[in-house]
């Protein structure tokens, strides 16, 4: 199977029975990185991001209990106090640097959960495509802003409500 072809497999997979498509998925997702911002200074997040996409996102994950999806949450909220806990800008840029490894080790974390049959295959998905897309602070920022939106959004769909 071609990589192309698997990654489109993966997306038609993911909207089908709530995103739960683990079991027989032996690769791991080929992440699609998004675009945070409208403009090149990243100073306005796009809005579609945390309304339509969050909501689509939180739907396709309802198979996903609440307290998984805050565990997640919870942990990339501690990295980020851990960043912004130094003094200015440069500084704080410095720490997520120097955290970047563990943020981007969601993505392991994320295929562990899938394999536990905790976590469907569109949250891996998600967690494959927006660590692709972190390449700063700003973007680390932005990133966190839509992942509320999708915990909240989750709330309502979750099964386990």
């Amino acid at each position: 199977m071609a990589p192309q072809h698997h990654h489109q497999q993966g997306r038609s997979q993911q909207s089908g029975r709530g995103g739960q498509q683990s079991a027989g998925t032996d690769q791991l997702p080929v992440p699609q990185p998004l675009r945070y911002y409208s403009d090149d200074a990243k100073k306005q997040l796009r809005p579609e991001l945390v309304d339509e996409e969050a909501h689509d996102s939180a739907r396709r994950f309802s198979e996903l209990k609440s307290t998984q999806m805050r565990r997640f949450y919870d942990e990339f909220k501690a990295i980020e106090r851990k960043i912004l806990s130094g003094g200015g800008l440069q500084e704080q840029e410095a720490n997520f640097e120097r955290d970047r490894a563990l943020i981007m080790m969601f993505k392991a974390k994320a295929v562990y959960a899938e394999r536990r049959r905790v976590s469907p295959r569109a949250f891996t998905e998600f967690i494959f495509n927006h660590m692709a897309s972190i390449k700063d602070l700003r973007d680390f920022q932005a990133f966190l802003k839509v992942f509320e939106a999708v915990v909240a959004y989750h709330r309502f769909y979750a099964k386990d409500n």
